[in-house]
């Protein structure tokens, strides 16, 4: 502003106060949306970000522990007939599913199905690593070369971190061994206001 009454003294009496005003509020305008364009770029970024989160945090998991096992990237096509593994985090419980590359079900496991877990806290951590542990064991006995890893659940990124290296650690007896697992991914489903919440109940 004080800039602006500065460029106006040094006009002179040539430029009247209509047009002086004029010309003010033209330049606000253009900071205003200059402003707001920057925001909403912001903005974007953030959310793509927030997004691309639990991908980057899930497909870099091999690499952060600081174990490589991989002579080269792990990609979706490495192998095309691999195994998946399933691993379903909800509130009360874990299910850790082996399929083929066509769905079918080959063998599976879940917190209550443990003999060491039966009647114990299924919600517990120790839980979720137990069962993605023993479903490692089963599917190296099984002889399975490769495997995708699909983790599905509104969990915190650690719970799934650690369920994905259970499993890599149930398969892998020493560091020699080859880590079976050729990609990650999360496939948890979000909803983009979708469907009506139940009503909070009232205590």
């Amino acid at each position: 502003m004080l800039g602006f009454v500065r460029w106006m003294s040094r006009r002179g009496p040539t430029l009247s106060l209509d047009s002086a005003l004029r010309i003010f509020t033209r330049g606000c305008l253009k900071c205003l949306n200059l402003g707001r364009s920057l925001l909403s770029t912001s903005s974007m970024e953030f959310q793509a970000e927030r997004s691309s989160r639990s991908m980057d945090f899930v497909r870099g998991l091999i690499v952060e522990d600081g174990r490589d096992y991989l002579s080269k990237p792990s990609l979706p096509n490495t192998e095309v007939n691999a195994d998946i593994v399933h691993i379903k985090l909800i509130r009360n419980n874990t299910f850790v599913t082996v399929t083929d590359s066509k769905g079918n079900k080959k063998f599976g496991a879940s917190s209550g199905s443990l003999s060491e877990m039966k009647g114990g806290p299924k919600l517990s951590r120790y839980a979720a690593e137990a069962t993605a542990e023993h479903v490692g064991r089963l599917a190296r006995s099984m002889g399975l070369k490769s495997v995708v890893m699909k983790v599905n659940g509104f969990s915190f990124f650690k719970k799934k971190r650690q369920a994905i290296m259970s499993f890599r650690d149930g398969y892998t007896n020493s560091r020699g061994d080859i880590n079976p697992i050729v990609y990650i991914e999360d496939t948890t489903r979000r909803p983009h206001n979708g469907c009506r919440l139940r009503k909070k109940r009232r205590v």
